[in-house]
């Protein structure tokens, strides 16, 4: 309907503009003037009076009592109010209207007095319109206080409208005024009730009224009507309404175009609407509603302009200039003027223009939308002055204007979208942010995609996880930060995948995504990473498209925070690199003197940053001359000092880092960070044991900084858990009383994790620590690995992959823990720490042990032997003086040759047993060695007791065992070598002869792609010379083909012969020889596919109806859906072939290719021919399609006779019944249809 009903207002508008000039005057049957009979004596003549009605007096007291005076007729006191309402002079109007209706003369007769109150009230609704909603407004004449408002002259006319229908209650200007005034009731109204009912009651009249008596529509309340349905948003229904009236009455006044273009305009037509309101102003120049709303309409072609581009200064200057000033100008009431001019001056800060128009929209306007706008620009004027209570009170009642319910749902009505937001940020400027994220989350309830409530909604949420991340120690809200902090994540996230929509055409803003980065570098600083880098990518397209010339620079500070990541990510050199370019970057802007940089600031932050990330890649010299460097510029920077000494600490020997460390706790010792490098400091040093609470240096610092600096330093507090484990694992455990006093041990060092965990929640090292005391004090290694496993995501730190290894090997997980200790050893400590290698070594040995219990893995443990005397000699050679290390290597020797001779001789080789026998004596060797040392790890007497063991009796059982494997290796050397050479001999004749099919394979491949590139030539030979006889029997037939088609040429007069080919008794054209030629190339010939004819030309072709190939060429289809054979009555199809036959008169479809008719006959049907063949042989596969005559004889002849004789009565026809023709139901049980193509 929608899309009809545009199309026909438009060429309705489209051809008034073609019309006789239409003239919009209410008022245009006021004559300028009349004449007054004055009655004189009886015996003089009749004389009268003139009144010029365009020259009214002011006050038309004299012209009441004449008119009262001279007992004159109704009509004179009609034309002369209506001549000062023409005027603009309503309140003279109703003065004379009221006097009229109470003159003796009106008195008496009823239906005089009806019209003269029939006009009052609509004079009374006329000013009604104009009137403002309260008392003493100021219009700008000074007359606030005389004014009266809407409610006093909808009363009146109310009151005038009752008086009338006592006199008529059926008067249709009664009804229709009733009407009005129920709609403009329903307009005022606050309450919704009211509203509704106003509305149905108006609905109601104007639909008994619009239907009328005897037919004939009222166009008034057709006018009415639309703008019933207008007001309840059903805009394609309204549009017909108005349409219906321009139709009517296309003088109509009010004028129906103005309804026609705001029906346009809500369906999303705003050129056509701004036709309409063109057309409407083109007859009435002085149209104020015109005016306005084609302003508004280039107001908002503005909206989707540049503002720097010469189309949007010359839209916004005939919006404001052309049509809002005009509109203005010829009523300055008018309260969409109003409000359009005050969004103009708030643009121009100018803030008392801006409160006096939306006042005066407030008050004037009968319509909720625009004084919602009224209400909107105060609470903006107010909310720009800083006045946030009046500017949240002025928001509400504009969002209470607009109050409406989602369609299809029930709940919480939608408001006035930017209402709602201005409500939602004067709310965060007076930091309520309860109210203000309650006001932005419902506002997404009803607008989920509103990017302006999911930014502001986000930041406030980001804010708050900022705010609990400043405080740090807030117990009980990390569950709830943490939900928190994923909505801010979810909004931002959704706002940048807005950006990415095309259709928005929305720009990325860097400030969300700074707060997303810095949501995101806490956990995940791959995403922050790629927040800062698209940052980084707007910035460098800003100096890209720069023109003004200045050299820009992208932000040192946004460098930093990118090169930061890549630290955090291992990428040194990267990292390195941006630093690098920020301090180039703060060396321009210093030349610059660059106003609200501290550059030298950033110049410090950054050079400690390229010092920090020197040292965690190892090179410390460059490192400590940046340190110096930045010493020497800020001698008391705590940070670069700290990190100084840190690394004269790790120096050997540390004279200097000692130094300087007790100098850091003279000058900075109340500094929790000093401190905790100086606890660091005491931890290195030697601890006699057992370990004394009271006297230990370290225990007594950090409870120094806990009692007197910080009770909630969360290194102090991991640090003393960290020395109760240290003590608890030293602890005797001989007796039950030593083990109850180590486990309480335990249970104080978990109880300062604990303190540091319920501060800090994301406090890897407590963690750990609680991990560690799992395994050591209760053996809980489960639980301990689902804790290592969450830190080394976390902690960077080969500990932790340490710890995880020791907890798998409790567990027996021999791969997981070898994996845990490899990539401690090789990520971390550059393959070269000698314990990690000892606990791989162990792990290996560990595990060869347990295979070697079973039979199935026996042979496996050698294996894993070998790999832990690798680990254990690779430990030796970092530390060769360790008799700990010595011994293991002798343990693993002996072990490893124990093992392989117990095992038997077709899972062991010669070789290993040689190596096991060495190995031996390089272990009793060791074991002698280790039991002279100054301090063996384990008893002298055992150790030796071990190494007589393997002199006096493995030795001797090696030796044999390597006597009987060299034996069996000897016994079955022959065959096991004949065995090898026939499985070779054999693999080598598999892979010749699998070579010798891939050459026949290849050779067949080529051998049949020469075939058919020979073929393919041939074919193409033999299509160019077919096309060339085909040609020149063409030439030879007298084909004309300059028009691009297949016709033969007429030899004399008289009418066209048929295509080629002899007729035949079935009325099926023969096929020529140069047919069944072409169809004997089958899919290879290339010739032209013969063209259908359409039915009028054959029959002028044919001679036989010379009438009917005279007729108006119209194209007719007839289509028959079961085949000839179905409309004969036969069974059976035809398979493959369609049932189509079509019938056109255009002599253009000669030329267009026609799908192929069906067979007629059952031999046609097998490719069979009863004609004769000239050349002699029959036509091979499929048939040329065949175009059937147009003769009285033939297939018709096999046809239904109902049928048939439809076929000729519509060949009888006379040319003047050509036309629409009804198809006879017939035709239709005989499924045949005629349809006009």
């Amino acid at each position: 309907m929608n899309s009809f009903s545009q199309s026909n207002g438009a060429s309705q508008l489209a051809d008034e503009t073609h019309a006789k000039p239409i003239v919009l005057n209410r008022f245009l049957d006021v004559p300028s003037s009349i004449d007054i009979p004055i009655q004189e004596a009886e015996d003089e003549e009749e004389t009268s009076v003139e009144v010029d009605l365009d020259n009214l007096p002011d006050d038309p007291t004299e012209l009441c009592v004449l008119l009262d005076n001279e007992n004159s007729q109704r009509n004179f006191w009609m034309s002369i109010a209506l001549g000062y309402a023409k005027h603009g002079k309503t309140d003279g109007a109703i003065e004379m209207l009221i006097k009229g209706k109470d003159s003796e003369r009106m008195q008496r007769d009823v239906n005089e007095r009806l019209p003269l109150l029939g006009a009052l009230v609509w004079l009374y609704l006329m000013k009604a319109r104009g009137a403002a909603r309260s008392a003493g407004v100021d219009n700008g004449n000074g007359m606030a206080g005389e004014q009266k408002t809407k409610d006093y002259y909808l009363n009146q006319a109310t009151s005038t409208l009752n008086e009338a229908i006592r006199i008529d209650r059926d008067s249709i200007v009664n009804r229709l005024a009733r009407g009005m005034i129920s709609l403009m009731k329903s307009a005022l109204a606050t309450n919704p009730a009211d509203k509704k009912t106003n509305m149905d009651q108006a609905t109601k009249i104007f639909e008994e009224a619009y239907r009328g008596h005897g037919g004939k529509k009222n166009m008034f309340a057709a006018m009415a009507r639309a703008r019933i349905l207008f007001a309840n948003k059903k805009y394609a229904q309204a549009l017909d309404g108005y349409q219906e009236v321009l139709l009517n009455r296309p003088d109509m006044d009010p004028d129906p175009r103005i309804g026609i273009g705001l029906c346009y305009w809500q369906l999303g037509y705003k050129d056509d609407a701004k036709m309409a309101w063109e057309r409407s102003l083109e007859i009435d120049p002085t149209s104020k509603v015109a005016n306005i709303l084609l302003a508004l309409y280039h107001l908002s072609t503005t909206a989707g302009l540049s503002e720097s581009s010469p189309e949007f200064a010359e839209n916004y200057r005939r919006a404001i200039t052309d049509y809002t000033q005009r509109a203005y100008k010829l009523d300055k009431d008018l309260p969409i003027a109003c409000t359009t001019f005050a969004t103009y001056f708030f643009s121009k800060k100018g803030m008392g223009n801006v409160e006096a128009l939306a006042k005066k929209a407030i008050e004037y306007t009968d319509i909720g939308t625009v004084a919602s706008d009224g209400w909107y620009l105060l609470a903006r004027k107010h909310h720009y002055a800083g006045e946030y209570e009046k500017a949240l009170s002025y928001y509400k009642k504009s969002n209470e204007g607009r109050l409406e319910k989602p369609r299809g749902a029930a709940g919480e009505e939608k408001g006035y979208l930017p209402a709602r937001l201005g409500m939602g940020q004067v709310q965060v400027l007076m930091k309520d942010y309860g109210p203000a994220k309650y006001t932005f989350e419902k506002i997404l309830t009803h607008y989920p995609k509103c990017i302006e409530a999911m930014t502001i909604l986000g930041a406030l949420y980001a804010e708050e996880v900022f705010a609990v991340g400043a405080q740090a120690g807030v117990a009980g809200a990390k569950d709830d930060i943490g939900i928190v902090h994923r909505k801010a994540i979810q909004l931002l996230e959704s706002v940048r995948n807005c950006w990415k929509d095309s259709k928005r055409n929305l720009r990325p803003d860097s400030s969300l995504l700074l707060t997303l980065a810095k949501l995101y570098e806490g956990d995940q600083h791959e995403k922050a990473l790629q927040c800062l880098q698209q940052v980084q990518q707007i910035e460098m397209e800003i100096i890209k498209d720069d023109e003004s010339g200045e050299e820009l620079h992208i932000q040192p500070q946004l460098l930093n925070n990118i090169a930061v990541l890549q630290y955090h990510q291992g990428n040194y050199d990267v990292a390195r690199e941006l630093y690098q370019t920020a301090l180039t970057t703060c060396a321009a802007l210093a030349q610059k003197n660059a106003e609200g940089v501290d550059t030298d600031a950033l110049v410090t932050t950054l050079s400690y940053n390229l010092a920090r990330l020197e040292e965690a890649a190892g090179n410390t010299e460059e490192a400590t001359k940046l340190y110096e460097g930045l010493l020497a510029r800020h001698e008391h920077y705590v940070d670069a000092n700290m990190r100084l000494t840190y690394i004269y600490l790790r120096k050997s020997p540390p004279d200097e880092g000692i130094k300087r460390i007790q100098k850091l706790m003279q000058t900075d010792g109340a500094n929790l960070e000093v401190r905790a490098l100086y606890g660091w400091y005491l931890s290195r040093q030697k601890k006699k044991f057992p370990i004394n609470i009271s006297e230990d240096p370290e225990m007594r610092h950090h409870k120094h900084s806990l009692q007197h600096y910080d009770k909630h330093d969360r290194y102090a507090l991991t640090a003393m858990g960290n020395l109760y484990l240290i003590i608890a694992r030293e602890m005797k455990r001989d007796t039950e009383s030593d083990r109850a006093k180590r486990r309480k041990t335990y249970e104080k060092a978990v109880e300062f994790f604990d303190k540091a965990l319920l501060l800090d929640g994301k406090n890897a090292y407590a963690a750990q620590g609680v991990a560690i005391a799992l395994v050591e004090d209760r053996r809980n290694y489960s639980q301990a690995v689902g804790i290592f496993t969450k830190l080394k995501e976390t902690v960077k730190d080969g500990a932790v992959f340490l710890n995880l290894g020791h907890c798998l090997a409790g567990l027996e997980q021999w791969s997981r823990s070898i994996e845990a200790y490899d990539t401690a050893l090789n990520k971390y400590q550059g393959g070269k720490d000698h314990n990690t290698l000892t606990c791989l070594g162990r792990v290996w040995y560990s595990k060869g042990r347990k295979e070697k219990g079973a039979e199935s893995t026996a042979a496996q443990s050698i294996e894993s032997f070998k790999n832990a005397l690798s680990f254990a000699k690779k430990a030796l050679e970092l530390a060769p003086d360790s008799t700990v290390y010595q011994f293991n290597v002798a343990f693993v020797q002996f072990q490893l040759a124990q093992t392989i001779r117990q095992l038997p001789e077709a899972q062991k080789t010669l070789a290993d047993m040689e190596d096991a026998a060495a190995g031996l004596d390089e272990a009793i060797k060791t074991f002698t060695a280790v039991a002279r040392s100054k301090n063996p790890p384990y008893p002298p007497q055992d150790i030796d007791q071990r190494a007589a063991m393997g002199r006096n009796s493995l030795a001797g059982q090696l030796a044999r065992a390597i006597d009987a494997q060299r034996a069996y290796e000897s016994t079955n050397a022959a065959k096991l070598a004949e065995s090898r050479a026939r499985r070779e001999a054999e693999m080598k004749k598999k892979e010749e002869e699998e070579l010798r099919k891939q050459e026949q394979l290849e050779e067949r491949q080529r051998t049949l792609a020469e075939e058919r590139r020979k073929l393919v030539e041939e074919s193409r030979e033999l299509a160019r010379r077919r096309m060339e006889e085909e040609e020149a029997r063409r030439g030879a037939d007298g084909y004309d083909t300059e028009d691009g088609g297949k016709r033969k040429r007429k030899a004399g007069g008289g009418g066209r012969k048929g295509r080629k080919g002899k007729g035949r008794e079935d009325g099926l054209i023969e096929t020529s020889e140069s047919e069944r030629e072409r169809g004997d190339a089958g899919a290879e010939s290339s010739a032209p596919r013969r063209r259908r004819r359409s039915k009028s030309q054959a029959l002028a072709e044919d001679g036989e109806d010379t009438a009917a190939a005279d007729r108006p060429k119209k194209r007719k289809r007839l289509t028959k859906s079961g085949g000839v054979a179905a409309a004969s009555g036969k069974k059976g199809g035809y398979g493959k072939y369609k049932s189509a036959e079509t019938v056109d008169s255009d002599e253009d479809l000669d030329d267009e290719e026609m799908t192929q008719p069906p067979p007629t006959t059952l031999k046609e049907a097998k490719g069979e021919d009863d004609g004769e063949d000239t050349a002699g042989k029959k036509t091979k596969g499929r048939r040329k399609p065949r175009v059937e005559d147009d003769s009285d004889e033939g297939p018709l002849e096999e046809l239904d006779p109902e049928f048939v004789e439809k076929i000729e009565r519509y060949r009888a026809r006379k040319p003047e019944e050509e036309g629409d023709v009804p198809i006879d139901p017939a035709l239709r049980d005989n499924d045949v249809e005629m349809e006009d193509d």
